[in-house]
């Protein structure tokens, strides 16, 4: 009787453990998730600040043309085109931090994508897992009250006789 009881705490002791598992994969999925939504708002803030930089850049070569096509000889004007040279290299630059930053972050995206799954099987493995304890307890629980009334009609017969 006392090994039952003991089994069952077990039984009991590991669905608790199954359920605490559970609970922390659930969280750890949500986190996850939460973590993605971050990284997908960093990466549509940095698409935007590519396309802006872009059309920096193409506003910058378009004034650059204009001002060799009007004054290719004049001195102040080549002051101006290579004052705007060096801001499309500095544009371009950002750019290619920018591309770069992006492409950092759509790396992370994925990984976190990844990750997710992962957690997200691993989760339903856990939840199929704990049905299953769930199962077996209920499966003792009545073979326990079966073994406790025969106990108990043992016990009476003998009483009886």
């Amino acid at each position: 009787m006392d090994k039952f009881k003991e089994k069952l705490n077990l039984l009991r002791a590991e669905a608790d453990t199954a359920n605490a598992r559970a609970d922390a994969a659930e969280q750890q999925v949500k986190k996850l998730q939460e973590q993605l939504a971050s990284k997908d708002n960093e990466v549509n803030s940095l698409n935007n600040k590519v396309a802006l930089l872009q059309l920096d850049n193409e506003r910058a070569e378009k004034r650059i043309d204009a001002v060799k096509v009007q004054n290719a000889t004049e001195s102040d004007l080549k002051a101006q085109i290579d004052a705007l040279a060096r801001k499309v290299t500095l544009l371009e630059k950002d750019l290619t931090t920018a591309e770069s930053a992006l492409k950092i972050a759509q790396d992370k995206v994925r990984s976190l994508e990844l990750s997710s799954e992962q957690w997200e099987r691993k989760a339903g493995h856990l939840e199929r897992e704990k049905a299953d304890l769930e199962a077996k307890l209920d499966d003792t629980s009545a073979k326990y009250a079966k073994t406790k009334q025969e106990l108990e009609d043992t016990l009476k017969q003998l009483e009886e006789l």
